[in-house]
């Protein structure tokens, strides 16, 4: 099978993106594919595990390091981890890339980094002058040892800092804050303020007793706009972490861990104040749930503007028709204008309050995806029901995930359909705004450009921020009504319209005033043009 593989990798002229795993692979074979990758000359993208690699490097006579020495088409290389690590082949490759080379992005992801590796990534960072991007996603420095746990501190933080203090081109930098101490983190901050070139810093975990003392360096040390904390915080304290830490975007609510009423009580009359808050991760069980509690909840959703992502567990609680928890909560998610990504797992919904959540995906233009787990099945069955008719007309939705199992095959498929069909628009319309030119790219941009999934899309393919990709997509969105614009997007001319003067006089496309073209632009879309 490998000698087929490195067969196709020596031809495929195309390909762009590769994704190699395997749980076990002998060094012949490891052999087999690194011929196939040192003939292809296509590959942007290199993804492998651990097991991949190490069969690469088995001959030990340097060849897959010499590959990723003297590759010029690849830009970005992602390690994932295969328990046990084996750290002498990720030696290597990490050592390969000291030396210049056309890789500008690096991903580890699932390490649990020995001291030498920890050592040897800020070694890398200093020496490196080609990577833009390195990414340590769920990957813990010096075997995960606490601060308490480690034997010399001083020496734990001294290479991070060297390497910061000697790397000018680095821009985006993924890693791990637990392994070190708020002095160590202090330190680490100036070191960030020295440096001109690292303007995004995403911290993958930090310990729960550091935070607001982080929180409260990042401010001193000026960095505060440089750093986003990528994963929920769970609240332990509210006041002190709802209240003083507004570097905080992404927090979790647990009612396990604010165990006590008064402490969930706290958290949830805060929420409505922290408009710093787009992310919340809200979990209550019993015997904590009750109508008081649902009460704050509710209040909360209706009020906040500025929650994006909003996942939901609640308990299921005796309620009576009159005074339903599952009404005043699907009230307020229909009163909410901002969400764009909504789990709900637990509780019971009648058949009026899933038509709720159903008119309300339906005139959403915000809400892109929904999670739905009900503690019974027939909520389900009625939400795929009262969709299935009607979900063509949505071009919002591009997820959902339900309890697939329960509802008829027809009525999921007509969901699933649409579904599809919006996210193909979304994947379309993104190309066309990171610069794929063709007109069946531009007509979805014309017909889903406001969906804010394009914009996550778009800030994948783009690597940049949300405002960055808000902002380009917007630039684009507002040449197509244009003459020119339209006739570029729809391939009919390469830059501008221009007519032949005529002997008659008579009026020709260009003399049509911005008023009357646009009057026209009501009745006629991209893909209304014909080959």
């Amino acid at each position: 099978m490998c000698a087929g593989l490195s067969k196709f990798l020596a031809n495929a002229k195309s390909l762009r993106t590769l994704k190699l795993s395997a749980q076990s692979l002998s060094g012949r074979d490891g052999t087999l594919i690194l011929e196939g990758l040192r003939r292809n000359a296509a590959i942007r993208t290199l993804s492998l595990n651990m097991t991949i690699v190490s069969a690469l490097v088995a001959p030990s006579n340097g060849a897959f390091t010499d590959y990723l020495r003297e590759n010029r088409t690849m830009r970005k290389l992602i390690v994932k981890s295969y328990y046990p690590d084996d750290f002498a082949a990720l030696h290597q490759v990490l050592r390969a890339l000291f030396r210049p080379a056309t890789i500008s992005e690096l991903e580890l992801i699932g390490f649990m980094l020995d001291e030498a590796s920890s050592r040897l990534v800020a070694e890398l960072i200093g020496e490196n002058r080609s990577l833009s991007g390195l990414s340590m996603v769920d990957s813990f420095f010096y075997g995960g040892a606490g601060t308490t746990e480690y034997k010399d501190k001083c020496l734990r933080i001294t290479p991070w800092l060297a390497a910061l203090g000697t790397n000018g081109t680095l821009k985006k930098l993924t890693m791990e804050l637990a392994c070190f101490s708020l002095d160590e983190c202090r330190s680490l901050f100036q070191a960030v303020k020295s440096n001109a070139s690292l303007k995004n810093i995403t911290v993958d975990s930090i310990r729960h007793e550091d935070v607001a003392g982080i929180c409260r360096a990042l401010r001193e040390a000026g960095v505060r706009e440089r750093f986003l904390f990528g994963r929920h915080h769970v609240v332990r304290s509210p006041a002190v972490t709802l209240k003083e830490c507004k570097e905080l975007s992404r927090v979790t609510i647990d009612s396990i861990v604010l165990c006590r009423p008064d402490q969930l009580r706290t958290a949830l009359c805060l929420l409505p104040s922290c408009s710093h808050v787009t992310s919340l991760i809200l979990a209550v069980w019993q015997p904590l749930f009750n109508r008081d509690v649902c009460a704050l909840i509710a209040q909360y959703i209706t009020a906040t503007t500025v929650l994006k992502e909003l996942k939901l567990t609640l308990a299921s609680i005796t309620s009576y028709p009159a005074d339903r928890v599952e009404r005043a909560l699907m009230q307020a998610l229909c009163a909410n204008e901002s969400l764009r990504q909504l789990c709900m797992t637990g509780l019971r919904f009648n058949e009026a309050e899933v038509q709720m959540l159903v008119d309300k995906l339906q005139a959403s233009r915000t809400l892109c995806e929904l999670t739905f787990y009900p503690d019974d099945y027939d909520s389900t069955i009625w939400l795929v029901q009262k969709l299935s008719p009607i979900v063509s007309r949505n071009y919002t939705l591009v997820r959902i995930e339900l309890p697939r199992h329960v509802v008829l095959r027809a009525d999921l498929f007509s969901v699933d359909d649409a579904v599809r069909r919006n996210a193909s628009l979304v994947s379309r319309a993104a190309h066309f705004v990171a610069g794929r030119k063709l007109r069946y790219c531009a007509a979805a941009l014309e017909q889903i450009h406001w969906n804010p999934a394009l914009v996550a899309k778009v800030q994948a393919l783009a690597r940049v921020d949300e405002n960055e990709a808000a902002s380009r997509i917007s630039k684009i969105a507002k040449t197509l009504p244009e003459l020119d614009g339209f006739m570029r997007a729809a391939g009919v001319v390469k830059y501008s319209v221009v007519c032949h003067a005529r002997d008659d006089g008579q009026k020709q496309l260009v003399d049509i005033d911005g008023d009357c073209w646009l009057h026209i632009r009501r009745y006629l879309k991209i893909d209304d043009v014909v080959d």
